[in-house]
């Protein structure tokens, strides 16, 4: 089998490396590896043009998460491979994670995207992500709750969605589909492609028995990080119109508010005031429709 295996860097160079590394260990599957850099400052290092196995572009500017991947994606296609592997670069994976992925797709046809567990780099026993079922409510993906029983490399859980740190998905689909939307920049980009996979008639699921290690929120600073904030509060909103009816939409949009009144007020009781015209700026633009990486932003962050 052949999987086609996209990496978005940023500045993360050491990271990356390990990354690959991990890749490099992988068994029974024949991977490809294009890197994409989106524009980080520096210079690029050595091991990089010392790689010839590595395909390897460099952007012009920074395209977030969504345009980078569909960058490197454009390029994987030469590969022909029947599944494209997108793997955060902060990422590593066990030997057996990327074949058993793949022979999960070949053996289940109704399934378009399939991911591991994710795990905390700094905590390896530590659950970061495991997919996650829709609360229209809160518009949130609250993680699925899995039973901690051994499970086998055939035994799939079906998911509403799959974080795009680490998702193994059909290359025609992703093609068909028109890839990641590369206006959210970052954040929920992978929210809203699950749901284009399901739309299309297939499944989203995870899979127990495979592992991933992720250095959580590296690339955006942290979880807590104004950048950060900003998207997550912003493109859950704008998303919101794609999955929500109008009278849910205007429930979850009510919900928004008050939760962000409370958050206002905890940023103050910690003593992070800089924090709060990020969540505001994300909700009204989000309210208006507004996406990509605009002045603004910039000024903001």
């Amino acid at each position: 089998m052949r999987v086609a295996v996209v990496l978005v860097n940023y500045g993360q160079w050491e990271l990356t490396r390990k990354c690959i590394d991990s890749l490099d260990r992988s068994r029974c599957v024949d991977i490809s590896i294009t890197l994409i850099d989106n524009c980080s400052p520096g210079p690029v290092p050595s091991w990089v043009s010392i790689r010839k196995d590595l395909r390897f572009r460099q952007m012009d500017k920074n395209r977030g998460f969504a345009g980078g991947n569909n960058a490197g994606f454009q390029m994987a296609v030469d590969d022909q491979a029947e599944y494209t592997f997108f793997l955060n670069n902060d990422a590593e994976v066990a030997p057996e994670t990327v074949v058993n992925m793949a022979r999960y797709l070949r053996d289940n046809r109704k399934v378009g995207i399939v991911a591991p567990f994710v795990y905390w780099a700094s905590e390896p026993e530590r659950l970061w992500s495991a997919g996650g079922k829709l609360v229209k409510l809160k518009m949130r993906f609250e993680q699925v709750n899995i039973s901690e029983k051994e499970y086998s490399p055939n035994e799939g859980v079906p998911v509403d969605f799959v974080s795009g740190c680490a998702m193994m998905i059909r290359t025609d689909l992703f093609s068909r589909i028109g890839g990641f939307r590369e206006d959210f920049f970052m954040y929920y980009e992978d929210a809203d492609l699950c749901r284009k996979v399901i739309e299309q008639g297939y499944l989203v699921e995870v899979l127990p028995s495979e592992t991933v290690l992720h250095s959580v929120a590296s690339g955006s600073g942290g979880e807590l990080s104004k950048i950060a904030i900003y998207f997550s509060e912003r493109n859950r909103i704008v998303l919101s119109r794609d999955m929500l009816s109008p009278s849910m939409r205007f429930i979850f949009v009510v919900y928004k508010s008050a939760v962000l009144i409370v958050m206002t007020v905890k940023f103050l009781l910690l003593q992070s005031p800089e924090l709060i015209p990020c969540i505001w700026r994300g909700y009204f633009d989000g309210l208006a429709g507004r996406t990509g990486y605009s002045d603004v932003i910039v000024n903001l962050i």
